[in-house]
């Protein structure tokens, strides 16, 4: 939804409690996108300690991509 400049106090009381409903619910999805994340950067990391088509490095590659 699009907002405009805020006009009036009720306009910034909604505004407001429109956050405040939304805000937990995108504050666990962003623990969930950070959580993803760093595990793709942990397998990034220990992917670099690999030799390039070995098993381990293979078991790290489809464990990327799951």
């Amino acid at each position: 939804r699009k907002y405009v400049a805020i006009a009036s106090l009720e306009q910034r009381q909604r505004y407001k409690e429109d956050f405040s409903a939304e805000y937990e619910e995108y504050q666990n999805l962003h623990i969930l996108v950070d959580n993803i994340t760093n595990s793709f950067r942990e397998l990034a990391e220990q992917q670099k300690f690999l030799t390039p088509g070995s098993k381990a490095y293979q078991v790290k590659k489809e464990k990327t991509v799951k």
